[in-house]
């Protein structure tokens, strides 16, 4: 049982050693009142936590974005320098590398919906942002 600044998290991976990282929806909302979730490195031996996303060098719009209630998930890459965390009910994603937390690259699960015939008219010509509840790598990628 370990104890830290973490709220509802999951998706708990290994790293190395005493070290593990987590998807914390509510951890940086409750802790300074940020509203985003984020990206843990937390050590079960010490306690120590590193949020790794979103960080000091985080975009402030990417900072914003990325936060889920319920949901959201982490892979960590073959090579187990990167990882992608899915904000599964705002619908986007970004994978990051470890060791600093910068930002290679974004995911966004928008859907044309101006063919969805049941929309009011005010919606049928825009896109529209939808859950996203993982992205992964493709086995053998590096």
């Amino acid at each position: 049982l370990v104890r830290g600044s973490f709220v509802e998290q999951h998706a708990v991976l290994h790293l190395e050693g005493s070290r593990f990282l987590m998807f914390d929806n509510l951890g940086m909302e409750a802790a300074a009142g940020g509203g985003f979730s984020r990206l843990l490195v937390v050590d079960v031996a010490d306690g120590g936590e590193t949020t790794i996303f979103p960080n000091a060098s985080t975009p402030d719009r990417l900072r914003r974005a990325f936060f889920t209630r319920g949901g959201g998930d982490v892979a960590l890459s073959p090579d187990r320098r990167r990882v992608i965390g899915t904000a599964r009910t705002a619908g986007r994603g970004v994978e990051v590398r470890l060791s600093d937390g910068a930002v290679l690259a974004e995911f966004d699960s928008v859907h044309d919906v101006s063919r969805v015939e049941w929309l009011p008219d005010d919606r049928t010509t825009h896109a529209r942002r939808r859950p996203l509840p993982g992205v992964r790598y493709a086995p053998g990628a590096h």
